[in-house]
This record gives C-alpha cells, structure tokens and sequence, in this order.
C-alpha cells in the first residue's frame, strides 16, 4: 500500500542529498509536492496514489535543476555566509584580542592587545607555529578571489586550507595561553571572532562548490 509519508520522505532524502538546498528551501518544495499530490488525486480520482505522487514530483524537477533555478533567485546563502566572514575578519583586528599583562597596549607594551598588535606579536616574537598562525591572514585574503573565478577545483582546495587554518587558530592559541600559565579567559572577544572568520568562509565556499557542482552536472535545457 502506498505511503505518501514514507515517499515524501524519500524525496527529501534525494534532495537532501543530490542538491545544494537548504532545509528551508526543501520544506518550501514539500509544500508544493504536497500540493501538487493532492490536485492530482483530485482531478483524476482514477489515479493511482502512486501514479499521481509520480506526476506530482516529476512535475518539481530534477535537484541539479532546482539548486540552479534557486542559485539564480536572490543572494545565495554562500555569498552570504563569505560576505560576513570577511567582515568578522576585519572587524577582528580592532576589537582587543588578548590580555598581556597589567597595563598599557600597542605593540611593544604590555595590556589588552588588539588583534592587529596580537597579529604582529606574534609574527615578530611567536615562535614557528605562532607565526605560521599569523601568516594564516594571508590565507583568508587570498580567498577573496574565491569571487572571481567559476572553477570549482579552486574552491575545492581553498575551502580545506580556510577550515584547516580555522582550526589550527581555533585549538593552538588556547593551548598556547594554558601553556604560558595564563588563563583560557585572556583571550577576548578580537580573537574567538577572528577564529570564527576562517571556518565561516570556509563553509561559505563549501556551500559554492556544492553550488556549482550541481549547476555544472545539470543538463542544459533549450
């Protein structure tokens, strides 16, 4: 017997799967394969329940095709989701970062650092990792021109070095505090948002590749 619950969720699975829509976005198509179900039954009662949710999701398209027809409606979620890395980023390197002893700031004093004055600290005194974690800014400018180029082995690569140094900021700069004998709370607001740029980017690009895979697998209609 046909279960139009246990089939509905065979089509999110395909979706879900096969395409690069949000939940949301998918919750919007239920809708309108439901819909579209429940018209079929109702204008040809003869119909199987089988054979009209046939028609009904064969009438919603292909998921390549969906992910393309959404990818052209409004700003996709990836633009969005790089767009306020990049801002988090910025906004990173004026908000005070660490707390480096009792009084004063800039970069050759002791107090609350910005992340600018972190950033050359630890790019003059840190040692190779602290610096390799420094140089890792030029990895989140780098991905500027993520924008600017359809190739999708670009971003595939990029994607993994953005998250990857995301990670290694995230886990080495509060072992290194623990390590100093300070606490894991001398690292303030300018650094966790600075963390929490890369791996934003990097899923932003994730989310294009998938974009852009499904787009580039779809065929072309006339």
């Amino acid at each position: 017997m046909f279960d139009l619950e246990k089939a509905v969720g065979r089509w999110r699975e395909e979706m879900e799967r096969e395409s690069s829509l949000s939940p949301r976005e998918v919750d919007e198509l239920e809708d309108h394969l439901r819909a579209g179900f429940d018209l079929e039954m109702e204008l040809t009662p003869a119909l199987s329940p089988v054979t009209a949710f046939a028609n009904a999701s064969g009438g919603m398209g292909e998921p390549a095709d969906l992910s393309k027809e959404f990818a052209r409606a409004g700003s996709p979620r990836w633009r969005r989701l790089i767009y306020a890395g990049w801002a988090l980023f910025a906004v990173s390197f004026v908000l005070p970062a660490y707390t480096d002893g009792p009084s004063g700031g800039g970069l050759f004093s002791f107090g609350t650092q910005s992340g600018w004055d972190a950033f050359g600290s630890a790019l003059l005194w840190g040692g190779w990792l602290g610096r390799f974690s420094a140089l890792t800014n030029l990895i989140m400018l780098g991905s500027l021109l993520i924008l600017r180029t359809s190739r999708r082995k670009r971003g595939r690569w990029l994607r993994w070095l953005v998250g990857g140094a995301g990670l290694m900021n995230l886990v080495y700069w509060p072992i290194w505090v623990v390590t100093e004998g300070d606490p894991v709370s001398d690292l303030l607001p300018g650094y966790w948002i600075w963390a929490a740029s890369f791996l934003c980017v990097a899923a932003g690009i994730w989310m294009l590749v998938k974009e852009r895979t499904s787009i580039d697998l779809a065929p072309e209609t006339s």
